[in-house]
């Protein structure tokens, strides 16, 4: 079986996702960019890690499994090394340095999730992974699990409110209909993609399965080379591998989402107005700002952007 192999031809890696659900181009990092994210992110999860901050997961014992105590609440601890976590992950890189932010900006990434989700979307998570020896394979999923399935007219489906990770509607529709592909993630390689190191698992096709992974499906590893995108279609089954090496793995994984949907990160509330004051229109649509088919609007739908301070109208009375 062909599978998809590095290139920098956009169409042939286009066709690559259309019919595999995932795609490698090629160098879009050198080697001298590698270094400075590598340094920076580096810095970055030490220091999150020496302040308590840092969240930790993938363990033996800890693998995205039970993060809740009996009565619901969250348990504030569950994602740390004390409770068993072993990669780290870094979030909201888009204040942590301007480095990240740049990423944003790269013409062959836009141009090519231009080709996948259109002329409007939005960032929804920019975000990295530290894969470290003594971890286990992430359990199969996508990045768009919250997109509902097709379903029978006849039929009353799950309500979409009431999805969640665990919980999916599920029919027997005929194999042709399936949800369109509102999601795409772009993992950046930092450093090589290996079966040793945990580089990541996909289920080949499986963006056309119509389903959620519901079953052991024979995965693979997305082997790359370092200054490689790894481009996900966000139906594609896929999670973190196993790294059975001797050292740590580091990736950037940034994931755009269709405008109609909420991203993972809240850029609006989040995003630190140092950033926000040098950033443009480009990267104010991507973080939400803009207004699309008036939709994140404030007060009036003919404006174009939203602004971070924007005076907002209270209640009023008018005068006697």
């Amino acid at each position: 079986m062909r599978l998809p192999q590095l290139t920098t031809d956009l169409l042939q890696a286009k066709a690559d996702i259309e019919q595999y659900g995932y795609c490698f181009i090629a160098d879009v990092i050198d080697p001298d960019q590698i270094q400075v994210l590598k340094e920076r992110l580096t810095q970055q999860a030490r220091a999150e890690k020496q302040c308590g901050l840092a969240f930790e997961d993938g363990g033996p014992s800890q693998n995205w499994g039970d993060f809740r105590h009996e009565d619901g609440s969250l348990r504030q601890d569950a994602f740390t090394e004390a409770s068993g976590g072993c990669n780290q992950r870094v979030w909201m890189l888009v204040n942590k340095g301007q480095v990240f932010v740049d990423m944003l900006s790269h013409p062959t990434i836009r141009k090519f999730i231009d080709m996948l989700l259109g002329e409007d979307y939005l960032l929804s998570s920019h975000s990295a992974n530290i894969v470290k020896p003594g971890n286990v394979a992430m359990r199969l999923h996508t990045d768009q699990w919250w997109m509902p399935a097709p379903t029978r007219r006849e039929r009353q489906p799950l309500p979409a409110g009431s999805m969640n990770r665990e919980r999916f509607d599920v029919d027997e529709v005929p194999p042709t209909m399936i949800a369109p592909r509102v999601a795409a993630n772009v993992l950046w390689l930092l450093e090589p993609f290996s079966q040793e190191n945990g580089g990541t698992l996909v289920v080949p096709g499986s963006h056309l399965y119509g389903r959620q992974p519901d079953s052991d499906m024979a995965s693979v590893v997305a082997t790359a080379p370092e200054g490689t995108a790894l481009i996900l279609d966000g139906r594609t089954w896929h999670g973190t591998g196993a790294n059975v090496g001797g050292g740590s793995r580091q990736a950037i994984l940034t994931t755009f989402c269709a405008p109609q949907f909420r991203p993972q990160e809240n850029y609006c509330l989040g995003t630190d107005k140092s950033v926000l004051a040098k950033a443009g229109p480009d990267l104010l649509a991507l973080f939400g700002y803009k207004i699309w088919n008036a939709y994140g609007r404030i007060e009036s739908p003919m404006a174009e952007f939203v602004q971070p301070d924007e005076d907002i109208v209270r209640e009023l009375y008018p005068d006697e």
